[in-house]
């Protein structure tokens, strides 16, 4: 008259178990994506005042006149690749995201940019490193040259 329902609990327990895996895997997956999309996001946010900061102070230093400078400690998130002069006119910084290599791009306007005490040609690099650098703004008269110290 009774039966023996010993192996009931544990199918039951192994259910609930499985139930909650596949709630929780895909979930998880979820989440990680988006918390790292929105790493990547603030990264280029950081680099984008760092952008703006630097080309701001230049244009200031290109109004005061030659030989006016300042130098500024600017940061660079761990996903940072490389930074650079490109015409004369465009600061970029290159760096790296989830789905790739990115690039974020600011326009020097009115003005010429280098990396040195003398005019660079179509490219030039800044050899900005992630982390804190240190960076001199200096004008050369007709152009502002940008220089890591």
């Amino acid at each position: 008259m009774f039966r023996n329902f010993k192996g009931q609990s544990s199918v039951e327990y192994l259910s609930i178990v499985a139930i909650a895996l596949m709630v929780l895997v895909p979930g998880s997956y979820l989440f990680f994506n988006y918390s790292k999309s929105t790493s990547d996001q603030v990264a280029a946010n950081q680099l984008n005042l760092a952008g703006v900061e630097i080309l701001n102070e230049a244009e200031k230093m290109y109004v005061l006149g030659k030989n006016s400078w300042v130098t500024l400690d600017v940061s660079f998130p761990g996903i940072f690749m490389d930074a650079g002069i490109y015409d004369e006119r465009e600061l970029f910084f290159r760096y790296s995201t989830g789905s790739g290599e990115s690039y974020v791009v600011f326009f020097a306007v009115g003005f010429n940019i280098s990396n040195s005490t003398v005019a660079c040609g179509e490219y030039c690099s800044l050899g900005f490193n992630p982390g804190v650098n240190r960076v001199r703004i200096q004008s050369q008269g007709n152009y502002v040259s940008i220089v890591k110290i």
